[in-house]
């Protein structure tokens, strides 16, 4: 438990400034034409044209050095892996995933039936330098593309031999459909999310988000992001977007890259902004961050027109810090989703009574807490925790038997976020400020807010447990006056 005690702390010192220019890279402009997915394919379809040749294959020599050959619909696919079933099967899978890429990006399926890519699953490298097959990369780690070629290394994993594929085929049909990747934080997180998987009876999911560690096989993106924390080396948005193709030379960039296109593409907010950048890459590898922004404030704002660009974003800013710190297998995306209360204000009554349910994450209590003022929290409830083996109740004191962060599940916690003019007025490791370091309320608590901002609350369970809690507590909250 100290370990999660400690990355929080590491969030508070590293990961989140409360400047928001800085945090997240720059303030857009709404592009005011419409980018459609057939001009990105336009653009796709010119810069195809000057594509060099491909090196031709030397097949008998390949063959020679015991190289087989397999073809589906969308892959040639040459190995030096033996016939297997797991193997074997692979071009099928490749076959599935073309339409499912098309459908993601929202492009014609008809257009892409006879795309097709050349790819390498390599075991013995020496193997393939007789039939021309590595010219291109001299140095292979894990994966690559180029144009409509892909290399994988065996990975000696069923599963994650299998996402690699998928990823590199990712990137073969983003260049192929848009003439260009993009910047690695989105052509790496973008593959990344969709080469993570899952195969049922034969049936292809991209985009899975794994419910626990066992189940994707050398994958180890969470674990990676949560390490990275531990040891100090967060990232903000910024961050993200700063990635460049040399961090890529370790597998900690690939799990950021994942950690944020998964955040995206798992929250409503985000989904469409970040599945609709690759329609405005232009054909050029820069600028995507920015047109990113630009959906973004377009898309929020065409649904919620009362928010405005700074307040846009600094909820981008809090809900990628919510999600940091309680990245974990399974996380709950719908539950824990944080819907931010425009029309919060000041209590204009000695006391109010605030309703928290225990089946979500941080929630709105409509309230505005004023700076230097005092106040009083008392908590009452009994709700559950979970129903089998058989059901826990708690009180908003918490459940001492079970901890999550370092706190017993069950207890009532709080939070303010600043309002955005007073961003300035605190320390980030100020206890209640920000969903990175809540205050513990319990059952009763006095707290005078060192800003003004509006108030969380929840019950502290783990992100991937919420679904079966249920009830609620009550916060009365009272303005105590002011002495001297």
């Amino acid at each position: 438990m100290l370990r999660f005690r400690f990355r929080i702390l590491v969030l508070v010192s590293f990961l989140f400034l409360w400047i928001l220019p800085e945090t997240v890279l720059v303030t857009a402009e709404v592009s005011p034409t419409e980018v459609s997915p057939a001009e990105a394919e336009r653009f796709g379809k010119e810069i195809r044209q000057h594509w060099v040749t491909e090196i031709p294959l030397d097949e008998s020599a390949l063959t020679q050095s015991g190289i087989r050959r397999l073809e589906s619909q969308h892959l040639i696919l040459y190995t030096d892996l033996a016939a297997s079933g797991q193997v074997d099967e692979l071009p099928k899978l490749f076959d599935q995933l073309i339409p499912l890429l098309c459908d993601y990006f929202e492009l014609n399926r008809q257009n892409y039936e006879s795309f097709k890519v050349e790819g390498f699953l390599i075991d013995d490298f020496e193997k393939f330098k007789s039939g021309g097959a590595v010219l291109q990369v001299p140095k292979l780690r894990n994966g690559y593309a180029l144009r409509c070629r892909i290399w994988v290394r065996n990975p000696g994993s069923d599963y994650y031999r299998r996402h690699l594929l998928l990823h590199e085929g990712t990137h073969a049909f983003m260049g192929y459909a848009f003439g260009v990747w993009g910047p690695p934080w989105y052509r790496e997180g973008t593959a990344e999310l969709l080469g993570t998987h899952r195969l049922e009876n034969g049936h292809l999911t991209l985009a899975y988000f794994p419910k626990s560690r066992n189940e994707l096989s050398r994958w180890g993106r969470i674990d990676l992001v949560r390490d990275n924390l531990v040891k100090n080396h967060g990232r903000t948005i910024k961050g993200i977007f700063e990635l460049d193709s040399e961090d890529y030379d370790e597998n900690t960039a690939y799990g950021w890259s994942w950690a944020f296109a998964a955040f995206c593409e798992n929250h409503p907010r985000y989904r469409t902004a970040f599945r609709q950048t690759a329609w405005k890459l232009y054909g050029k590898p820069d600028g995507a961050a920015e047109r990113f922004l630009e959906l973004l404030l377009k898309n929020i704002q065409k649904e919620s027109p009362e928010w405005n660009e700074q307040e846009i974003l600094f909820h981008l800013d809090n809900d990628w810090i919510d999600f940091i710190s309680h990245l974990d297998y399974g996380y709950d995306f719908e539950r824990t989703k944080i819907d931010y209360n425009k029309e919060a204000g000041l209590i204009s009554s000695d006391e109010v009574e605030i309703p928290v349910c225990s089946d979500k994450g941080w929630q709105s209590s409509g309230v505005r807490l004023e700076r230097g003022k005092t106040y009083r929290f008392a908590a009452s409830g009994r709700f559950q925790l979970a129903e089998k083996p058989k059901i826990w109740w708690s009180e908003p004191n918490g459940i001492t038997l079970r901890y999550y962060q370092s706190v017993p599940i069950g207890t009532l916690l709080a939070t303010l976020i600043p309002d955005i003019e007073e961003r300035f007025l605190t320390q980030t490791e100020t206890a209640g400020v920000g969903f990175y370091v809540p205050k513990t309320i319990g059952l009763s608590e006095t707290w005078k807010a060192e800003v003004s901002g509006e108030l969380f609350f929840r019950i502290n369970d783990f992100p991937s447990e919420l679904s079966d809690n249920n009830g609620e507590a009550t916060v009365k909250l009272t303005v105590l006056p002011v002495t001297d």
